[in-house]
């Protein structure tokens, strides 16, 4: 009867859920991070040996996600850029991750309805749309499988025969999490949360047998830090007070469970938080006072709650800002994991209430239940919604506005939209809108001279691009617009001044090289246009463009072979050369001969 009981659960989990996110299967692609992880990602879309190294010796986006970055390399092998591959994977982990959920809570509970409602609040809360509708958001996802994995088999190594084969499946499972989201680094705390769960007594052996998973966590911590250090993420805001850092935690901790008992307001980006007098200071640290108080207070009758409320103080410990990173303070991606405290607790609390033989709770029970289950509905009808919101670039940006329009990003994200979509009005509109409320937010400036150049207004489009320059001039494809605005306008002396900059600043930045041949070329200064073609090709020997060039430059030096050469491996790359330049090519070979 158990085993029934504990297959219908899974059955419903895992329905319930399928249908609440069905929506993300027919969602494309989002302008915020796809591109650079997958539609303009090239290491992504080339499954080879050299591409797995790439990502395991790489940091993406400010992070170290090897894993997650394998995942996308095999979606592009089988999905190429149709976005449904991508969705679909992102909605099996999710499904998967549910039903690792039930499993963890039925092992430390044995109580199959308490295992069922944390995993179907788990599977179906809205606030999770983020993690799973956002093809970006994949190591979300991974890192939790893993995680979660990794929690069960510490549990199966205190609890079976044999045991050790688990715990090094932990160790192992825990590596695997950290590869995909550094987020994991909590891992060794919540093991200590489980030993005071299951009473394990506090021994050598239980202080040891943490030891392999702080030193991965400290491993993994520093190179988080690096990697964000490395892409600028990190804030510059020197020494921030002790007490406005505890503001900003406490404001955070309070969002995230009011967003859980009440999902409403959900956005993918929402307004910095910033503490600017008192009442904004102690309004978060007394709810979060209270919280934890009352927690405390209920050791004394359980250890369920204290459970609860650590698993989700510990797991969300990362993003409470203590090192102020990027401009997000909150979002609802960094709850997945943490959710599930509450999640236990709510289920928890309504098994006491079912259980318990007190006379007067069964009008309560019931009324229970039918509020359950009309609970249930609601959170799943407001997932089916917020997943048809990330459905495309403009309508997740203007949900964002509608909410709360004084966020710049949403402004700047959805006039680049606008922009592919030649709605020049309305671009222009969007990209003075995110000035308005940022003036030094330079990729603004850079799509207005985006703007501009495919307007044909070089001049104006050259103004923009280096204001772009001025606030960042690290920003490399502001380099490529404007090298190739000033090759339109035949200033090859200034593309060769441009690239040699964007040099200075990624030694191996092949674009610079390739454009670098060009111009040096049309300046007919063919030997050092054949030098930059050559380290172009160097770089990159599979540049369709770098050979195509790198012909160019060998057929005005008169060098036809290596001419005829590269312009053969051009076109086996995938480059439509000119058969005009092919047939000169070939006249002068044979004249040469």
């Amino acid at each position: 009867m158990r085993n029934l009981k504990v297959i219908l659960s899974i059955g419903l989990i895992l329905i319930i859920t399928f249908i609440a996110f069905f929506p993300c299967l027919k969602n494309g692609f989002i302008n915020w991070d796809d591109d650079r992880y997958v539609t303009e990602n090239t290491i992504v879309q080339n499954l080879s040996l050299e591409s797995v190294r790439q990502v395991f010796a790489s940091f993406f986006v400010g992070n170290y996600q090897p894993l997650t970055m394998l995942s996308y390399l095999i979606d592009y092998r089988f999905s190429k850029l149709n976005p449904l591959g991508y969705h679909l994977t992102n909605l099996i982990l999710h499904l998967l991750n549910s039903l690792l959920v039930f499993w963890l809570i039925y092992i430390l509970t044995r109580k199959i309805s308490v295992s069922l409602i944390t995993a179907v609040l788990f599977g179906i809360h809205p606030l999770h749309v983020e993690s799973v509708a956002w093809i970006s958001e994949r190591k979300d996802l991974l890192y939790a499988l893993f995680f979660l994995g990794a929690i069960i088999s510490y549990l199966l190594y205190l609890k079976k025969e044999n045991k050790q084969r688990y715990y090094y499946m932990s160790i192992f499972l825990f590596l695997l999490s950290l590869l995909s989201k550094s987020m994991a680094i909590t891992l060794p705390l919540v093991l200590f949360l489980i030993d005071y769960f299951v009473k394990r007594k506090p021994n050598k052996t239980s202080l040891l047998d943490k030891i392999p998973f702080f030193i991965l966590s400290f491993i993994f911590g520093i190179i988080a830090i690096l990697g964000q250090v490395s892409s600028g993420a990190v804030r510059g805001e020197g020494i921030v007070s002790f007490l406005n850092k505890i503001a900003i935690a406490g404001y955070g901790i309070v969002f995230y469970i009011n967003k859980l008992l009440l999902p409403v307001k959900l956005s993918c980006a929402y307004p910095y938080f910033e503490i600017k007098n008192i009442f904004l200071f102690l309004y978060p640290l007394i709810i979060f006072i209270i919280f934890l108080v009352a927690v405390i207070l209920s050791t004394r009758y359980t250890k369920k709650f204290i459970f609860g409320g650590a698993l989700f103080l510990i797991t969300i410990m990362p993003v409470l800002q203590f090192i102020p990173i990027g401009e997000t303070v909150v979002a609802d991606r960094y709850i997945y994991i943490a959710s599930i405290g509450i999640f236990y607790i709510v289920g928890e609390g309504i098994f006491w209430l079912f259980t318990n033989k007190i006379r007067h709770l069964r009008l309560a029970q019931a009324f229970t239940l039918i509020l359950l289950v009309m609970i249930a509905v609601v959170l799943a009808s407001l997932t089916w919604q917020r997943c048809q919101v990330w459905k495309d670039n403009i309508a997740l940006w203007s949900d964002v506005l509608n909410k709360y329009p004084n966020v710049a990003t949403a402004y700047n994200s959805r006039g680049a939209e606008y922009l592919v979509k030649k709605d020049y009005a309305n671009a222009y509109a969007d990209f003075m809108s995110t000035l308005n409320i940022d003036q030094k937010y330079y990729e603004a400036y850079f799509n207005l001279g985006s703007l501009y150049s495919s307007k044909g207004n070089y001049n104006e489009a050259a103004k923009f691009i280096n204001k772009t320059l001025e606030i960042n001039p690290t920003y490399l494809k502001a380099y490529d617009l404007l090298t190739a605005i000033y090759g339109r306008t035949g200033k090859h002396s200034e593309v060769i001044r441009i690239c040699k900059r964007a040099i200075q600043i990624k030694h191996d930045y092949i674009p610079a090289y390739i454009n670098l041949c060009s111009a040096y070329g049309n300046l007919g200064d063919f030997q050092e246009a054949i030098v930059y073609g050559e380290k172009a090709i160097a770089i990159d020997p599979k540049s369709a463009l770098a050979n195509m060039n790198l012909s160019i430059a060998y057929f005005y030096a008169k060098k036809y072979d290596l001419a005829i050469k590269h312009c053969d491996m051009a076109i086996a790359l995938g480059h439509k050369v000119c058969p005009k330049f092919l047939e000169d090519l070939k006249k002068a070979s044979r004249h040469q001969n």
